[in-house]
């Protein structure tokens, strides 16, 4: 073979190539070209020490469920999305390695996921497969992160997503960036895919930068002697199981809008609102005006990161502690303005908060979190399948408490997550209600 045959037979076989077989290449050449993760993120640290302190068991997994119904849905077509949304995505190919120096990252050119293909007559089925798939404990040197489920429903006109994913690799953005792909017109071009390592080096260089420090301390002098721990139903220990059990609760849309009304009399948020509902319910609970709850935000701040697969969630405190005269208004006003102060450093991991341990467990400093999501607001379709979504109960417990707010158009749905080593179901249940009135009781007042 000559020198000059070599070009003229490279250009044969690429000429050779499918359309899909080239769209792979270009995939290949960009990844080997991207700079590598070299170390863990700090929010990635505390997720590996949870999975190895609780024994493997799904505290920090995702479990959805997607039901897909008022059209046929092609189910290799679907197959073939989530395995070149994989390869697009250099966290969901990516492993994790015990070495000497500490726990590296390693991102494979090649790791498919997990697909099973299965049928579900109904709905207890299918979330009984996503909990079963989540229980099966990850191999997080090996790998994959991920299982998907592809099952055909009752009839032809429903399907089933189940979507089991370590959260090392996924968050609940993640979750929303793969149904857009899912949901992706036919002939549409790939949307870009921004590698996390970017985020990674970015995030890890911030961190170290004056910004960085700065904000850092804004958040140590926020949980400067804080509030005691809020009471539970058995003794603190050491780290526990995790066990856990939810309770869910629901409010009408009437409800739903007078929060949204109270909190736009204050030129605040929808999350200010209910914010300051749960503030309501935890001090009532706590018995203390002083209220120290986590909160989520998607750290999606930096450019590019809104295109990114992987764990960019952030978790910070949100320290609530002069309400006023105590009404809906005061209560409002001081959300907003502990809001508005913590977003200017919201980008700062909340693991690098130098604080002192508060409770034991997973996370030292937080006992309880508050979760307001709104990624779903909207209506979706998968190849003219309508969209439904279920965050899948695990049976287990992130943090002692967690309270989560879901709006939706026909009003809010949420759930008490609780640890049942610490709360009694009653407890947790007794909690719930307190919310519950808050909210009715702040809808009410704002109304007047």
């Amino acid at each position: 073979m000559t020198g000059s045959s070599v070009p003229a037979e490279l250009a044969a076989r690429l000429a050779a190539l499918t359309p899909e077989q080239r769209a792979r290449l270009r995939d290949r050449v960009r990844q080997e070209r991207r700079p590598r993760q070299r170390v863990l993120t700090p929010g990635q640290r505390r997720l590996w020490e949870a999975h190895h302190t609780t024994g493997g068991r799904p505290v920090d997994v995702v479990c959805q469920a997607v039901r897909l119904t008022g059209a046929r849905v092609d189910l290799d077509l679907l197959a073939e999305r989530i395995e070149g949304f994989v390869r697009r995505h250099e966290a969901l190919r990516t492993t994790f390695e015990e070495t000497a120096d500490g726990v590296r990252p390693v991102v494979h050119a090649e790791l498919p996921p997990r697909l099973l293909r299965t049928s579900c007559p109904d709905a207890e089925e299918a979330y009984a497969l996503a909990r079963e798939l989540a229980h099966e404990a990850f191999d997080l040197a090996a790998g994959p992160l991920l299982r998907v489920v592809l099952a055909e429903g009752p009839s032809g006109d429903e399907a089933w997503l189940l979507v089991v994913v370590h959260n090392l690799v996924f968050d609940a953005w993640s979750f929303e960036l793969l149904l857009d792909e899912l949901g992706r017109a036919p002939g549409t071009a790939e949307p870009e895919a921004v590698p996390f390592s970017r985020f990674a080096e970015e995030q890890a260089a911030w961190s170290a930068s004056e910004a960085g420090r700065a904000a850092a301390a804004y958040w140590a002098a926020e949980v400067a002697d804080p509030p005691a721990p809020l009471p539970t139903d058995r003794p603190r220990g050491g780290a526990t199981r995790r066990d856990g059990g939810r309770v869910e609760f629901s409010l009408p849309a009437a409800v739903a809008k007078g929060i949204t009304a109270a909190a736009q009399q204050e030129a605040a948020t929808a999350y200010a609102g209910w914010l300051a509902v749960a503030w309501a319910a935890f001090e009532e609970f706590g018995g203390s005006s002083d209220v120290l709850l986590g909160t989520f935000t998607a750290g999606r701040d930096r450019p590019g990161a809104e295109a990114t697969v992987g764990y960019l969630l952030n978790v910070l405190p949100v320290r609530l502690r002069d309400p006023g005269d105590g009404g809906p208004a005061a209560r409002i006003r001081a959300a907003r303005a502990v809001s508005r102060a913590g977003l200017r450093h919201a980008v700062c991991p909340g693991e690098l908060i130098d604080a002192p341990r508060r409770v034991p467990g997973t996370h030292p400093l937080l006992d309880a979190v508050f979760v307001f999501d709104n990624l779903g607001e909207g209506t979706r379709t998968v190849q003219g399948a309508e969209v439904t979504t279920a965050d899948l109960d695990k049976g287990v417990a992130r943090y002692d408490l967690t309270l989560a707010v879901h709006p939706g158009a026909d009003g809010v749905s949420g759930w008490l997550e609780y640890d049942t080593g610490l709360y009694d179901e009653a407890t947790a249940r007794g909690l719930a209600e307190r919310f519950v009135a808050a909210a009715e009781r702040m809808s009410r007042e704002a109304a007047r």
